[in-house]
């Protein structure tokens, strides 16, 4: 189990693990995208930085909410489903979705 506290933002990445997520409190954005996504466009962390990001190979580097397309060329074209979660709502999300 994982939560967050108010204000949580969690980076692009995916779980080696199927998940289902659960609204509590407040109000979530999630945007998902596929597991058959090019990884190419998903521009993952290379090695590992302070945070230990990049460790397992699971994290992006694009800041989805603040797109660079300079940096990260071609991330834009990418299809995604997005929602809000509002308390109460349930979300499954399949292991190797991003």
């Amino acid at each position: 189990a994982w939560i967050g506290t108010g204000g949580t933002r969690t980076p692009l990445h995916y779980d080696s693990y199927d998940n289902i997520f659960v609204q509590v409190v407040g109000v979530k954005y999630v945007r998902i995208y596929p597991k058959t996504t090019d990884k190419e466009k998903l521009y993952l962390v290379k090695g590992e930085d302070s945070s230990g990001a990049g460790k397992q190979g699971n994290m992006s580097q694009v800041d989805v909410e603040s797109i660079d397309e300079g940096e990260f060329p071609g991330f834009k074209e990418l299809e995604y489903e997005e929602c809000l979660l509002f308390p109460g709502d349930t979300l499954y999300i399949p292991m190797g979705t991003w």
